[in-house]
Order: C-alpha cells, then sequence, then structure tokens
C-alpha cells in the first residue's frame, strides 16, 4: 500500500480562548499543556472526581487558541463541564466541529504524500505543521500517520485532498490505531474506565509531573501505590467473527472485556481488551468467545486468543 487518504470526519472539536485557557487548562486536563506550542501537540484525557476517564482528546494550537479534539458525541458534554469551572477564569469554550474538517494520511508513502499535498511533513510524534487554515500533526505509528484538521473555508486544499482520492474506509485507519493501543472514549463508554485499564497512566496521556488537575489524587494513587490488576492488551484471533459483544474466557469463564475490534488484511481480528495481568502473566490459555455463534454460520463460536505486542509503554517516576 503507497498511501491512503481516509475521511475522519467523526470528531467534535472544543475551542477554548482567552487569556487563562491555557491555565485553566493545565487544572482540568491530565496532560501538560504548557507543552502545547503551534509546533506540538499532545494528548491528554479528562476525569470526574473519581478518576474515571470523561474523554480523551488531542490538544492543539492553533492561531493563539487552543482546540480539544476529541471522538464524536463528546464535544457536547465535555464542552458542558468545563463551562460549570470556566466561568472563574478569563476564557470561554465554543463547539467548532462544523468549521473544520479531518482527514487521516497513512501507508508506506504516507510522508512523501504530506510533502507534496503541503510542502513539508511533521517529524515527530505530536509534531504539528501549521498550514493555512489548518494544521497537519504526526500520529504514534512505526510508519508515518497523519491527522489533516483543516477549516471548511479552505477550498483549494480541500480540493486538492479530494483529487487526491479520499475514501470513507475506516477499517484499515481503526486497525492501526488498535496496533498502537489507541483507544477512543465514545458516549458509550464515558465514565466507564479508569486511566490505569486503558493503559492511559503508560502511554503518554497523564503528566504524572504536572501538578493537580480533577481526578488526579485518585489516579496518582493507583500509579504509585496500587499494582494493577488489570489492562489492555492486544489480541488475535482467526476463524470467528469477533466484535464488541465476543467475551474473552478462561476454563469457560469470562475474564475480559472487548473495547476495540478490527479487521486485518487476511480476514482475521484484531483487538483491544482489557485482561487480567496475571493470567496474561502466567500465559493460560484464553479464547474468545461468541455467546450465540457466528450468525454466518461457518464460523467458529470460540476460538483461541493470541497475546501481541503493543509498542513500549513508559513508567514515569515520581516527582520529586
Amino acid at each position: 500500500m503507497a498511501s491512503m487518504l481516509t475521511d475522519l470526519n467523526n470528531f467534535d472539536l472544543i475551542a477554548v480562548t482567552g487569556a487563562d485557557a491555557a491555565t485553566f487548562l493545565q487544572g482540568q486536563l491530565t496532560g501538560n499543556i504548557d507543552h502545547v506550542t503551534p509546533e506540538k501537540s499532545l494528548v491528554a484525557a479528562y476525569c470526574d472526581i473519581n478518576g474515571r476517564i470523561i474523554s480523551d482528546m488531542r490538544v492543539i494550537g492553533m492561531n493563539g487558541t487552543l482546540y480539544l479534539l476529541c471522538a464524536r458525541g463528546m464535544g457536547y458534554a465535555l464542552k458542558k463541564i468545563l463551562d460549570k469551572y470556566i466561568v472563574f477564569s478569563k476564557a470561554s469554550t465554543s463547539v467548532e466541529t462544523s468549521q473544520y474538517q479531518r482527514y487521516g494520511v497513512y501507508g508506506q508513502s504516507a510522508k512523501e504524500t504530506v510533502l507534496s499535498l503541503f510542502g513539508s511533513a511533521p517529524e515527530g510524534q505530536g509534531q504539528v505543521l501549521q498550514i493555512e487554515g489548518g494544521v497537519v500533526y504526526r500520529l504514534p505509528d512505526g510508519e508515518p500517520r497523519y491527522e489533516v484538521l483543516i477549516s471548511v473555508d479552505q477550498d483549494e486544499t480541500l480540493e486538492k485532498l479530494e483529487d487526491f482520492g479520499v475514501t470513507d474506509d475506516l477499517e484499515e485507519w481503526e486497525l492501526a490505531d488498535v496496533r498502537q493501543g489507541i483507544v477512543h472514549i465514545t458516549p458509550a463508554i464515558q465514565d466507564t474506565y479508569t486511566p490505569q485499564l486503558l493503559n492511559y497512566d503508560l502511554n503518554g496521556t497523564i503528566d504524572f509531573k504536572k501538578g493537580c488537575y480533577t481526578g488526579q489524587e485518585i489516579v496518582a494513587r493507583m500509579y504509585y501505590r496500587a499494582t494493577a490488576k488489570k489492562r489492555l492488551y492486544r489480541i488475535a484471533v482467526n476463524g470467528i467473527r469477533a466484535s464488541l459483544d465476543s467475551t474473552v474466557i478462561h476454563k469457560n469463564e469470562v475474564v475480559g472485556e472487548i473495547v476495540s475490534v478490527a479487521r486485518t488484511e487476511n480476514g482475521a481480528y484484531e483487538l483491544l481488551a482489557i485482561l487480567p495481568c496475571e493470567l496474561v502473566d502466567q500465559k493460560v490459555t484464553l479464547e474468545l468467545c461468541n455467546e450465540h455463534g457466528d450468525s454466518a454460520g461457518d464460523r467458529q463460536n470460540k476460538v483461541a486468543a493470541q497475546i501481541l505486542t503493543l509498542p513500549d509503554l513508559v513508567t514515569q517516576e515520581p516527582s520529586k
């Protein structure tokens, strides 16, 4: 595959403006907003006071405004929560989703495609290229993978993207997310998971040295004082139609919860599942099960699951 351009208009976008915008967000989000510049974005999350994730997001600085890019359906929910506290700051929020479009660029020639479209390409993870009416930023991946966020009034650039050829097939993009261990919070799983369960405490979504934010005390206590009993793992199965309704079992007991599913090039499936660390460490036999069988009638309803690797995760030392 040379490179592909995928329609990613399944997002919400919140703009936070005003003199206190960065200071306000620094006290709300898990990421260190001081690190956001026109050339650098970061991933972060908003947690409730019990340390459960309300939303994840990418924080982008553009034209003096901080933008929070999150999954579709999360924008107004996140704005409502932020607005409860922003009244004490010289800042305001607005939902800007309708003013932008988003595209993904991936494949072996993704960098060359970005270079041909925009004249330059971000080099490192989270690096940002400012373009007329938008930004291009690089995602974590073994091969270059980018997102383009562009204003709807940039007709010339949008025409260039359309001329390149845009697909609305998300299968390969979602597979790349699974292989990177990326789970985005949607309305269906809002307030469900702690950062530890989704590896947010290990993949850079949480900065433990930045200071206080909503839910910080509980999140930090779980990280530094408790050994994780469950975490996010990547698994692979073949010969079964996997879905979010499938379950991971051991000795006929449900032991895991699936949070993301993607189909591979050869028709198998790769999944992200929350599993007991002890069982994974013991290398026991885990199986994926469809309780009511496969509706296609030509597949098994239970097969062995293989644990696959995820990108290196980093343990942060306590701040001094």
